[in-house]
């Protein structure tokens, strides 16, 4: 189905040399119908000379400040990352930061548990 110019619709079907054959008379009562109730509906908007209600747009929810947003605790993993990098550093100057931290993640996995309960507190 497609609408002309006019918003009438309309219906054709094509054979297959492509070229548009009349609508049997079940389609052409239907298409009738359905040009009948569109402008039905198009002569009550312009009766009323108004436009559609639009709809109204639900209230967005009040974001939390930042203030009340409270931080999480760092894990041990973390703590221990801050306390060892500048030494990493000073030890491999020309290594990338990917690097460093590869080197902390192997420094942390040698570590034993007693040693990183330490970090837990």
């Amino acid at each position: 189905m497609a609408t002309d110019r006019k918003g009438k619709v309309g219906l054709t079907i094509r054979r297959r040399n492509n070229k548009p054959k009349n609508a049997s008379s079940n389609y052409a009562s239907k298409l009738k119908e359905l040009n009948s109730a569109f402008e039905s509906s198009k002569n009550k908007m312009n009766s009323k000379n108004e436009k559609p209600a639009k709809k109204q747009k639900k209230e967005k929810k009040e974001k939390k400040d930042a203030k009340e947003k409270k931080p999480r605790k760092l894990n041990a993993y973390m703590v221990f990352a801050m306390e060892v990098r500048e030494s990493v550093k000073k030890n491999h100057p020309t290594a990338s930061i990917t690097e460093i931290a590869k080197k902390i993640g192997e420094k942390w996995r040698a570590m034993s548990d007693a040693e990183k309960a330490k970090y837990k507190k």
